[in-house]
């Protein structure tokens, strides 16, 4: 049985050490992307994002929520993206304030991103608990002014972030 296909030509395997002896055109394909010169994305996307998220945290609709005890609608705003990205420890690589940190180098603005986070993620915890607060023991009494002060932290130094520089 004759085979319709051409014969294969043979396939060249490099060693690394073929690539490295190529010279710096061999070096440069096992080099990771720099920084510059990955996709990364832009400062300018960055900031959108950063007013998105600013955008989602409109704390006057989210204050009317806690005074009316819709612990939960707050914490669906707070859990999913945008603003989910900015606090939770598992989307760390997709917080939008450490990413324009990185790009602005600047290390006032890493202290910034903790601070962020940590209000936010008090504030989840506040509501979490004012959720299950009437079957939990203790004395039963609602924090409605401790997360409102934690989103309002969390967005006043989201201002550092919100222009282009």
């Amino acid at each position: 049985a004759a085979s319709l296909l051409p014969p294969a030509a043979p396939v060249s395997r490099m060693s690394r050490r073929d690539v490295l002896c190529q010279g710096a055109a061999g070096v440069a394909l096992l080099r990771p992307l720099s920084a510059s010169a990955a996709p990364a994305a832009s400062e300018a996307a960055l900031v959108d994002e950063v007013r998105a998220i600013q955008k989602a945290l409109d704390l006057t609709t989210l204050f009317g929520l806690i005074d009316e005890e819709k612990f939960d609608s707050v914490r669906s705003v707070l859990k999913v993206p945008p603003v989910g990205d900015a606090w939770q420890q598992s989307q760390n690589g997709k917080n939008p304030f450490r990413k324009l940190a990185d790009v602005r180098d600047d290390v006032e603005l890493f202290e910034t991103v903790d601070e962020i986070a940590a209000a936010l993620q008090l504030a989840d915890q506040y509501l979490y608990s004012n959720t299950f607060i009437y079957t939990q023991p203790g004395n039963g009494k609602l924090k409605i002014k401790e997360p409102k002060q934690q989103l309002q932290i969390a967005v006043d130094k989201m201002g550092a972030f919100a222009s282009s520089s």
